[in-house]
């Protein structure tokens, strides 16, 4: 079986969707490292950089970082190239492919609540990625939460749509020293980080209330991610130290090092970060939204998104028991989500498209 992941958005100079890299990353790993002797896992890139970054054993073939060519001039050659057997696309597929296609819809908000999206990511997911969805072989949700969503969003019938959950990478795991390389690059002691695409959905705003609320001079709080929506006047608003996009080794000493994770968002089809938080035996605070409590668990503090109640699970958190707890609990959460059990997952999601 010859599969092919769309990666384009790995590594690119351009802001964009951390979250969809990301899983494209997690996924091309897990099928390579999951498949049968005869299996093939290409990836579809617009950079080597992007090879570099989803690793060996996976054949890179270079398709424009253009959108409409992309879709529908180069994946379709792309995908002849390497005798694509079936190929996965996030949100967007091509309007006539040449063999089935796997779509993987991270959550339905492009039509639950579009004002959280610009005016151009609107157009394009609230267009041709309802047309992808419906037309696909088979859907790909991140979590049980967002498939049962994604049904009613899209009116999808549940056995077209598989739960392909991704995993937090090896990178994201308790380590010594951590406090002191934040401390070291960044001057920071005492935070609460929030990670993620800046935008009304991630409601930096309450958090940063929250924080406030504690009356905590030396609490700071930190933002990393990519800059979305609105992000200047959340930032301006939240009175937050923003430290741009990071590395995956700065991120997970971040995590580390944090006083709390706290991840207050309005709704998550699965909520990478807070595995990745978890991982690193980071306390988390996460919002009882979509699909966080999902993969939280017990591991985490879970929370209504407004500021007095982010705030009380914020308290609680930094409580020296709690975190204690917190911190022990994490990583075992985490250990749930493995390489393994989304390239199993993601096979059967394909073996059932090429069916």
């Amino acid at each position: 079986m010859n599969v092919a992941v769309d990666c384009h958005m790995v590594a690119s100079p351009n802001p964009g969707d951390a979250g969809n890299a990301r899983y494209a990353v997690a996924l091309t790993r897990a099928l390579r490292s999951t498949g049968a002797p005869e299996d093939r896992v290409a990836a579809l890139v617009t950079n080597a950089e992007a090879t570099r970054e989803i690793g060996p054993g996976v054949a890179p073939v270079l398709v424009p970082d253009s959108a409409p060519l992309r879709l529908t001039r180069d994946a379709g050659r792309a995908l002849r190239s390497v005798r694509a057997d079936a190929a996965v696309f996030s949100y967007v597929a091509p309007p006539r492919p040449v063999c089935p296609t796997l779509v993987a819809v991270h959550d339905p908000t492009f039509l639950t609540n579009p004002e959280w999206l610009g005016r151009r990511s609107r157009a394009i997911l609230g267009t041709l990625g309802t047309r992808s969805a419906r037309r696909a072989r088979v859907v790909l949700a991140l979590s049980d939460t967002a498939k049962t969503d994604i049904c009613a969003a899209l009116a999808l019938d549940p056995a077209r749509v598989h739960v392909v959950s991704p995993y937090a990478a090896p990178v994201f795991a308790p380590a010594g020293g951590a406090a002191e390389r934040v401390l070291a690059r960044w001057a920071l002691d005492r935070y609460v980080v929030t990670v993620g695409d800046i935008g009304p959905r991630k409601n930096i705003a309450a958090l940063a209330e929250a924080v406030g609320m504690l009356g905590d001079p030396s609490l700071e709080l930190v933002v990393v991610g990519r800059a979305g929506v609105d992000a200047d006047e959340i930032l301006t608003s939240a009175r937050a130290r923003w430290l741009g996009p990071v590395t995956d080794a700065e991120l997970s000493d971040l995590y580390r090092a944090a006083a709390v994770t706290a991840h207050p968002a309005r709704y998550e089809g699965f909520g990478l970060t807070v595995l990745e938080a978890l991982a690193c035996a980071s306390p988390v605070v996460a919002a009882a939204t979509g699909a966080l409590p999902e993969v939280v668990g017990d591991a985490g503090v879970l929370v209504a998104p407004d500021p007095g109640s982010i705030a009380e699970g914020l308290r609680a958190a930094l409580e020296p028991a709690t975190a204690a707890r917190l911190r022990e609990a994490g990583p075992e959460r985490a250990a749930r989500y493995s390489r393994r059990a989304m390239g199993e997952a993601a096979w059967s999601a394909v073996r059932a498209a090429t069916a």
